[in-house]
């Protein structure tokens, strides 16, 4: 977040938000006892989509200058570059880069469209949709 420009005040509170977390389920009629959270975002945050853009940003920025348009949104990847064959390149890349820092990229949920934004031959493209 410091390399992002993020006031240090700003992670302070993040850090604090998430230190020590501890949460208890409700079930009907009683709770369970409270328990550590180890690891992983609180559910419902409005801060999940900016820490996963920050985070995934970072892990990536190797690759991004290859690709015509990236948008990182929740745990959404969309990528467009111009032919299938770079389109599946650029998806190898990335699933290799993620994968290899701990995240999995499935590749039952992504999805592959073809587009044409105008009539131009060389407005035609190739998008990937990765979750």
């Amino acid at each position: 977040m410091e390399k992002k420009g993020v006031s240090p005040v700003y992670i302070r509170a993040i850090k604090d938000m998430y230190d020590g977390g501890r949460t208890s389920i409700r079930m009907p009629g009683r709770a369970t006892y409270d328990f550590y959270i180890g690891m992983g975002l609180h559910q419902g945050s409005a801060l999940n989509p900016f820490l996963f853009t920050l985070v995934m940003d970072e892990l990536t920025k190797e690759i991004q200058d290859e690709l015509l348009w990236c948008m990182l949104f929740v745990d959404d990847i969309v990528l467009i570059v111009q032919t299938t064959e770079g389109l599946n390149d650029k998806l190898e890349r990335w699933r290799h880069i993620l994968e290899s820092r701990g995240f999995r990229v499935s590749r039952l949920k992504t999805e592959h469209l073809h587009y044409c934004f105008s009539r131009r031959e060389d407005a035609r493209g190739e998008v990937a949709i990765m979750e």
